[in-house]
C-alpha cells in the first residue's frame, strides 16, 4: 500500500509540475495572473493527496480537500491538452517553422474545457438514477407463496463512499429513490464509507429509516472499509447506522433464498489472513436449505467462476465504478469479466453497479450514478 501511495504521489507531482511549467510559459506578460494561477494549480495539486492521507477535519481543510478532489478529476484532461499543445509546438520546430509559443488563449482552452467537462461530470455524479433489472431464478423447492404472484424486490447500493467529500444527504437521496419501490431488502455492496472522519452516523441512520424493508438492511465490507481505518470501527459505524453485517457469513431469508455476504478480497493485505472461500462459507448450511437459491454479495466482481462453481444463481457487486472518468473504463473492461451491468453465464446472474457515489473526484462521465432495483421472479425447476 505504501508503494502505491509513493508511486501515485510521484505521478501526480509530475503531471501537476508539467502543467505549471506550461502555464508559466503561456501566461508570459500577464502580470500577477501568471504566478497566481500557477500557485492555485500547485495548491490544488497537493490538497487532495495530502489532506486525504493526513485526515484534516477543519472547515478549511475539508473545503480544500473537496477543491483538490475536483482538480484531480480535471487533471488528466488538462494534462492531455497541454501535452497536445507541446507536441504541436515541437512539430513546428521540426518543420523549421517559427516556434509556436503558448498564449493566454491556449491557457483559457486548457483550463476552460476541462472545467466544463468537470462541472457536467459533477452534475452527473450528484444526481443518481434508478436502474431496474428483472431476473428469473429457478429453484428446486416450491416457490414460496410470498413470491408466487409478485417478485422479490431488492434495493441495491454500492460504493457510496461517505466521508468528507460525499456526505449523508447523498444517502438520503438514494434512499428516497428506493422508497417508492418498497424493497423487501436493501443490500449494500461495500465501500459505503470512505473514511471515519466526520462520518455522520446519525445522518446515515436517519437516511436508512426512510426505507423499512421487511427483510432488513444488509451490508458487506469493501476495500475502503479497510482503507478508511480499523475494520472493526468501519463495521461498527455500519451497524450503528442500522445495517446488518455479513462477513463471510450466510442467512436464510424468508425460507426462499440464502443470502451470502463475502468479506472483501483486500482482507489479506490488511489483516494478514485470507477471506474464506465460497464453499467454506456454504459448508454449514443445514441440509433442509441446501436447495434454496444462493445470492452472493461480493464487493469486487473478481471471483465469478468461484460463484458459478459453488452453485450461486445471483452475485451482486460494485467496486469498478466503470472507470468513473473517461478513459479509465477501458482499464476496468480489461480487468473484469463483467465491469458493469448484467451478465448471465452458466446459470449465474452477475449484476455489477458502477455505484451511487464516487471516490476521489466527485464526478463521473463513463456511467450514471445509480441505485438498483433488482426484481427476482422465482420459478420451480421442472421435476
Amino acid at each position: 500500500m505504501l508503494k502505491f501511495f509513493v508511486v501515485t504521489g510521484i505521478g501526480l507531482a509530475l503531471l501537476n509540475g508539467w502543467i505549471i511549467w506550461w502555464l508559466w510559459r503561456a501566461l508570459e506578460h500577464t502580470g500577477w495572473l501568471r504566478p497566481m494561477l500557477c500557485l492555485v494549480v500547485a495548491v490544488l495539486g497537493v490538497s487532495f493527496p495530502l489532506l486525504y492521507k493526513l485526515g484534516g477535519d477543519s472547515a478549511i481543510e475539508v473545503w480544500l480537500l473537496r477543491a483538490g478532489s475536483f482538480w484531480l478529476g480535471m487533471l488528466f484532461y488538462v494534462f492531455m491538452l497541454v501535452l497536445i499543445m507541446d507536441i504541436w509546438g515541437l512539430a513546428s520546430r521540426l518543420w523549421a517553422e517559427p516556434p509556436v509559443a503558448p498564449r493566454w488563449g491556449g491557457a483559457l482552452l486548457v483550463m476552460g474545457l476541462p472545467l466544463v467537462i468537470g462541472c457536467a461530470s459533477w452534475f452527473n455524479a450528484a444526481n443518481p438514477i434508478v436502474r431496474e433489472y428483472d431476473l428469473t431464478i429457478s429453484t428446486n423447492d416450491p416457490v414460496p407463496q410470498t413470491y408466487a404472484q409478485s417478485p422479490l424486490i431488492l434495493g441495491v447500493l454500492a460504493d457510496m463512499h461517505l466521508g468528507r467529500i460525499i456526505t449523508a444527504p447523498r444517502l438520503v437521496r438514494a434512499m428516497d429513490l428506493l422508497a417508492p419501490y418498497k424493497p423487501d431488502a436493501v443490500l449494500y455492496i461495500g465501500d459505503i464509507i470512505d473514511d471515519h472522519i466526520l462520518v455522520d452516523v446519525e445522518g446515515m441512520a436517519a437516511a436508512l429509516a426512510r426505507v423499512e424493508p421487511r427483510l432488513g438492511h444488509w451490508v458487506v465490507p469493501g476495500n475502503h472499509e479497510y482503507i478508511s481505518g480499523s475494520i472493526k470501527d468501519s463495521l461498527d459505524i455500519l451497524r450503528h447506522s442500522g445495517m446488518q453485517v455479513l462477513r463471510d457469513q450466510w442467512r436464510i431469508l424468508d425460507n426462499a433464498f440464502v443470502l451470502v455476504g463475502r468479506d472483501d478480497m483486500s482482507r489479506h493485505a490488511f489483516e494478514g489472513t485470507p477471506r474464506k472461500s465460497l464453499p467454506e462459507i456454504l459448508a454449514d448450511i443445514p441440509h433442509a436449505h441446501r436447495n434454496l437459491p444462493i445470492f452472493v454479495m461480493d464487493h469486487q466482481p473478481s471471483m465469478l467462476d468461484e460463484a458459478r462453481t459453488a452453485g450461486a444463481v445471483l452475485e451482486l457487486s460494485g467496486h469498478t465504478h466503470f472507470g468513473q472518468l473517461w478513459p479509465f473504463h477501458w482499464v476496468v473492461e480489461s480487468m473484469y469479466e463483467n465491469p458493469m451491468g448484467l451478465l448471465i453465464k452458466n446459470g449465474l446472474h452477475s449484476v455489477v453497479s458502477p455505484g451511487v457515489g464516487t471516490w476521489g473526484p466527485p464526478m463521473r462521465n463513463t456511467s450514471r450514478a445509480e441505485v438498483l432495483i433488482v426484481k427476482v421472479h422465482f420459478t420451480q425447476t421442472a421435476q
